[in-house]
């Protein structure tokens, strides 16, 4: 942010002295309401008004201890700690004084029923983007009030009119899938005046946006979830926020942001938190820098603010059930922060399933480094990260369908990014994907090639961690190539829309190969949770040959053989050299094919293919 000229500062003194004057008056408390069976005793309220820092304030719930009272640069924030202790009420009655007037509050405090949904490698994610997925009623589309105040679907940027009751109305057609797991990307309040549909630049860190449907049906998705027995987990964004967020319109402190002496964007360089050489002024830049213009850098080295953001990710998990935080831009925070956020958190729910955003090309320790109790030799002592969201199997993925097989290429690429799991305490956490909000549609990717595409989906729903797809992928949609735009690759479901002249979302409006795709996923995923080799069972990998690769996922009870021929040219596959994992079996049953297979000593591989298959004894 550019330092204050003297006419900004002459504004910010006026501003300040006409807020002195202004009767103390309580707009909003944050949280709104808490819980007071939780383990953490204390809690931070943070009072928002006009000229709140006047207050006095007082308890009327003996049981209850005020801590602390903090007071901002700006007078209109007051910061009030308070100790629980032991009580167990459902009110805390706080009086708030000036100028010998009192203003009684009743805060609110519920009784949390908590449970545990943990995610593990059985479960199918899918990533929605809310605004292109669904519209389940028309009425949110547009509000006025707000900086975006039009739905226009013709606008590749703009917002369309998805929301969470498009997303309920749909949950027939994600558990038919197989899904198990319902991802959003960031569905809080994001009152920009442009760009408002992605979700990432939000505006008040309570409030999911109302053209969305708002926080009762945010609560209801969470709910009609859990009834099928399906996980929600939510896109959680700790780095930045919008430059609209009601705190940067009326800013508490210059420390609430990360200030430069002109705009500074980040370097993008997560290679230096782990670099032995980094530089000093890289190190900030990256976590400091700004992500964009229009999204100001949080700084979480401030305590208050800290502690602002953990509570209400820990709101936000009480309230709505939330089973997961996929974390934004993970590198991108600073790592004690973080570190501390998830330690908050796991005090609460020991398994909470966290997956960290960390786009970064150089190498998998760079991955590893961020996650909990992970080998490498230079990370810090503490990490309660569960996993990292996969890129560079990602990218091995995509090597292996596209380049031509040879010593270090091809689906050797999957081999080599595997061989470095020793890295992590557990990779059969990470959250692996083909295709995401930010990348070509996978289709697209493999120049439309079906036969790539089932190798594809066919290594994803095989190999460890836990596999995710984007919305769409699963009827093949495409984006174009080049592509000019990121609203080309979060096009709106066909269907979705009311009047909508063709709906994929059923069967009779979908190609013979859509089916086929749709079919495909749907088998895997039944046969990804209805086995443990692949929930907890074992990885072996062999060694590829030529354009050859075979794996097993495996447990004491149950072997699985998955064998991938990326060429052009029938291969008769020697299973010999596995015979470490084929003793004891004599059949198989391919899953693909939907076949027996009476001689497991030699396999028979097509072209481009993929053979999923279970051996039997």
């Amino acid at each position: 942010m550019m330092k204050y000229s003297k006419l900004t500062l002459i504004i910010f003194t006026l501003f300040f002295k006409v807020s002195l004057a202004q009767k103390p008056e309580i707009k909003r408390i944050d949280p709104q309401f808490w819980w007071h069976n939780l383990e953490t005793r204390e809690l931070q309220l943070l009072v928002y008004g006009n000229n709140t820092a006047k207050f006095e304030v007082s308890l009327n719930t003996p049981d209850v201890t005020i801590t602390d009272i903090k007071k901002l640069e700006n007078p209109n924030y007051l910061l009030v700690y308070l100790n629980l202790n032991n009580y167990h009420g459902n009110q805390i009655i706080l009086n708030f004084k000036a100028n010998g007037k009192s203003s009684i509050i009743n805060y609110k405090l519920e009784t949390l029923k908590k449970e545990t949904r943990q995610i593990d490698p059985s479960d199918f994610v899918y990533l929605v983007f809310p605004d292109r997925f669904s519209n389940g009623n028309p009425k949110n589309d547009a509000i006025k009030s707000m900086r975006e105040p039009w739905v226009s679907r013709d606008s590749l940027n703009g917002r369309h009119g998805g929301d969470l009751q498009g997303v309920i109305n749909k949950l027939d057609y994600l558990q038919d899938l197989g899904v198990s797991c319902v991802w959003l990307n960031p569905t809080l309040i994001n009152d920009q005046p442009a760009y408002s549909y992605h979700g990432y630049a939000l505006t008040d860190h309570y409030l999911t946006d109302p053209r969305l449907g708002g926080n009762d049906l945010y609560k209801k998705l969470g709910n009609e979830l859990h009834k099928r027995n399906m996980k929600l987990m939510m896109d959680l964004v700790p780095n930045h926020i919008g430059s609209k967020h009601w705190m940067m319109l009326d800013m508490p402190d210059k420390s609430f942001i990360n200030q430069w002496p002109e705009f500074t964007r980040t370097n993008y360089r997560a290679t230096t938190h782990l670099d032995p050489y980094a530089s000093d002024y890289d190190k900030k830049r990256m976590v400091d820098g700004w992500f964009d213009t229009q999204m100001p850098d949080v700084n979480q080295r401030t305590p208050w603010v800290a502690t602002y953001l953990m509570q209400s990710y820990l709101w936000w998990i009480n309230y709505a059930g939330i089973d997961a935080f996929r974390i934004d831009t993970y590198s991108y925070n600073d790592y004690e922060f973080m570190d501390k956020c998830m330690a908050y958190i796991h005090n609460e729910y020991p398994d909470f399933y966290s997956t960290g955003e960390i786009w970064e090309q150089s190498s998998v320790l760079n991955m590893a480094y961020f996650t909990q109790n992970n080998a490498y030799k230079l990370s810090p002592k503490s990490s309660h990260l569960t996993s990292a969201k996969d890129f560079h199997l990602f990218w091995a993925i995509m090597d292996g369908l596209n380049q031509k097989a040879e010593w270090d290429k091809g689906l050797a690429k999957i081999y080599y990014t595997l061989c470095q799991d020793g890295l992590y305490e557990n990779p059969n956490l990470n959250l692996t994907f083909i295709d995401n909000h930010d990348l070509n549609r996978f289709y697209t990717e493999l120049r439309e090639d079906f036969a790539k595409w089932k190798m594809g989906i066919g290594l994803l729903m095989t190999l460890r961690g836990v596999p995710s797809i984007y919305y769409g992928t699963e009827i093949l949609l495409t984006n174009p190539i080049p592509r000019t735009s990121d609203g080309q690759i979060r096009q709106d479901f066909p269907g979705g829309w009311p009047n909508d002249s063709i709906n994929k979302f059923n069967s009779t409006d979908r190609t013979e190969k859509e089916n086929e795709a749709f079919n495909y996923i749907k088998k895997l995923a039944h046969l990804r949770k209805k086995n443990a080799a692949f929930k907890n069972g074992s990885l072996m990998q062999f060694t590829p040959e030529g354009s050859t690769y075979v794996y097993f996922r495996y447990t004491d009870q149950e072997c699985f053989m998955i064998a991938v021929n990326s060429g052009s040219d029938q291969v008769k596959l020697d299973t010999k050299r596995m015979e470490e994992r084929l003793t004891g079996f004599k059949t198989g049953f391919d899953h693909v094919a939907e076949q027996k297979i009476s001689n497991i000593s030699e396999i028979d591989l097509a072209p481009q293919s993929i053979r999923i298959i279970e051996l039997l004894k």
